[in-house]
């Protein structure tokens, strides 16, 4: 009989990260994997189509580690709740409501105050420790076992993981980009360039290289109309991002295996992970000049009847 607990020890606690990498490392060097791949070299239209793949399976793959990040953040999160078992984290994600979570997610990213709860002191097993600690380091509460460092350490960690937090919240509140890649690849390459020119001479003031970027489109109120965001990767930020994601995950589900399977933990040194204002800062921070260029599409009309 599966045990619902059994979660925490066969949960795939490092998918992101397992994915990322490999994608990261083709890129690096396309010509050498795509022999491996395809058994000869890709003519430049293929090759270009391939890197835009890998980089689109890459952007796709930070937007589903940070909705993994967020059903389990919220199943094991214990506030309000006035009994509360982390055994039972199946029946919280499972019958969690999409709708409540990206509400939630959303207020994160606009409400400066929304993860406040996470300093909220809880007593767990006879320890004062916040929801947080309970949440990204579960068992390590006693001060009787581990050095005041570590608290210190873990409490200067938690300030960088809310920040964090609320920038993957951010870059997750509009989903209109992560759902034109899951609903049907609603995506294209639309433009390889883009200028401001001056208006009396056209003469070209300011040039941006689109080559490297996507387009995604989603329909408006307007029935004749939608709209077309173009975005240049940024596959480094992505990368970064989605590593920081999985640590989290990682980190949630770790110290529960650790603490329900103690026996069947072949590591004699637990590591604690902590996370710095700085690194994370830097991980969040832009690579690109360009940022999001939004553009309306009106519905062609029919043709008359007999026309050509």
């Amino acid at each position: 009989m599966f045990e619902p607990k059994l979660f925490y020890q066969t949960f795939l606690i490092d998918y992101h990260k397992m994915k990322i990498i490999p994608i990261k490392k083709i890129l690096s060097d396309i010509p050498k994997y795509e022999k491996l791949f395809f058994g000869q070299e890709l003519k430049t239209e293929d090759r270009d189509a391939y890197r835009r793949t890998l980089k689109s399976d890459l952007r796709q793959a930070y937007f589903h580690s940070i909705e993994t990040f967020f059903e389990l953040f919220f199943a094991l999160d214990p506030s309000g709740k006035t009994t509360f078992n982390d055994q039972n984290i199946l029946f919280n994600i499972t019958n969690s409501n999409a709708k409540k979570t990206y509400t939630r997610i959303h207020n994160i990213a606009e409400n400066e105050n929304a993860l406040d709860f996470l300093d909220k002191e809880t007593i767990f097993l006879g320890h004062k420790i916040t929801v947080a600690h309970y949440i990204f380091y579960f068992g390590l509460f006693s001060k009787d076992k581990l050095p005041e460092n570590v608290f210190d350490g873990i409490n200067e960690s938690i300030i960088a993981i809310k920040y964090g937090i609320r920038e993957i919240a951010k870059d997750f509140a509009n989903r209109e980009e992560y759902n034109s890649y899951k609903h049907g690849l609603r995506i294209i390459p639309a433009l390889k360039k883009f200028m401001f020119a001056q208006a009396d001479n056209m003469e070209v003031k300011i040039s941006f290289d689109l080559s490297d970027s996507m387009s995604f489109y989603f329909k408006t109120k307007k029935p004749n109309e939608l709209k077309m965001v173009t975005k240049v990767f940024d596959t480094d930020r992505d990368f970064c991002m989605a590593y920081f994601c999985s640590n989290l995950i990682n980190n949630m589900i770790y110290y529960r295996r650790v603490s329900m399977f103690k026996e069947k933990i072949e590591e004699k040194e637990i590591p604690i992970p902590m996370y710095g204002m700085d690194e994370i800062e830097n991980c969040c921070k832009s690579n690109v000049e360009l940022q999001d260029l939004v553009w309306t599409v009106t519905k062609k009309e029919n043709s008359k009847k007999g026309s050509h």
